[in-house]
């Protein structure tokens, strides 16, 4: 881990979450004769101090966060929604209540936000590119994962729109396209399994991948320096945190609403979820338990590569 200086404005967000504030101003905004979240935020010029954390200027680390705030005004009847709410279970497969529905979905999106910023200060400094090899990788050295790792090889979604950002082969075949990576038996190429075989693209049933096979490395990937060729224009998946929004998961499952259109399905998590793997997250996981706890929700720590 390089010089602890350099994570300080990583460490300082974390240490700072933005929720206590969302929650003071949904309060005030509820009991209080506002008409809108603006006239809160107008009012908040002095520091405020939230679960023993001293928020030195509230109005500005909220600014980010004004098109999420706003929606709000929905309970108050003041606006629509900016976008349909997804139907939303609790772990029990029961809906849950409107206004507890939309105080999630809320929760996601500014979380989620919150935490891109956050990884993305503490990203760079660690210097770790584990996201990028395969297992048992010689770069896996440089990053303390030496000889850990027991994958037969490592996926990258891609959209389809990306897979011109690699001279890959491409392996698109009637066999490929009934499958997932994690198929079993899994899809076999002369007679071998695909991971087998050198880095490629796949057309899965679930889409197109970049496999990386044991040992190997992304084709983007600078041998030398070990930084990202097209980090300015890199695949929306390189982009996502090792710390993770989990108030909300996805499922399978469509509902309909009242009007007959068909909605996705959201099961109510309340969880931040932390990637075990990343070098950061293990040597910063006190601070990102009590981020997770400050904001009302459960840290858990899972690892991606086994």
């Amino acid at each position: 881990m390089k010089n602890e200086k350099m994570f300080e404005p990583g460490l300082s967000r974390l240490k700072k979450p933005v929720l206590p504030l969302v929650n003071m101003v949904q309060f005030l905004y509820l009991t209080g004769p506002f008409a809108t979240i603006a006239e809160v935020l107008s009012r908040l010029t002095k520091a405020v101090e939230l679960e023993g954390v001293l928020y030195e200027n509230p109005q500005q680390l909220l600014k980010g966060y004004e098109g999420f705030l706003v929606e709000f005004e929905v309970i108050k009847g003041k606006k629509k929604l900016s976008v349909g709410l997804p139907f939303i279970i609790d772990e029990k497969d029961e809906p849950v209540a409107k206004r507890q529905a939309l105080e999630l979905w809320i929760k996601q999106q500014i979380v989620s936000q919150e935490l891109e910023t956050v990884n993305s200060l503490l990203c760079g400094p660690c210097g770790c590119v584990l996201c990028c090899t395969g297992p048992n990788s010689e770069f896996d050295e440089a990053s303390g994962f030496k000889g850990r790792m027991k994958q037969e090889f490592f996926e990258i979604p891609l959209a389809e729109s990306e897979i011109v950002l690699f001279d890959l082969k491409r392996i698109d075949t009637a066999d490929s396209r009934t499958m997932t990576a994690h198929s079993d038996p899994p899809l076999h190429l002369d007679q071998a399994p695909f991971y087998k075989h050198e880095t490629a693209l796949y057309h899965w049933e679930n889409g197109w991948s970049l496999i990386l096979p044991e040992g190997s490395a992304c084709s983007r990937l600078a041998a030398d320096t070990k930084r990202c060729l097209i980090y300015a224009k890199r695949p929306e998946v390189c982009r996502k945190p090792q710390i993770f929004a989990y108030v909300l998961e996805k499922t399978p499952d469509t509902a309909t609403r009242s009007d007959g259109v068909l909605i996705s399905v959201y099961m109510a998590r309340n969880k931040v979820l932390a990637v075990w793997d990343c070098p950061y997250v293990r040597r910063f996981q006190d601070e990102i338990g009590t981020y997770a706890q400050l904001g009302g929700m459960e840290p858990i720590f899972k690892k991606s590569k086994t």
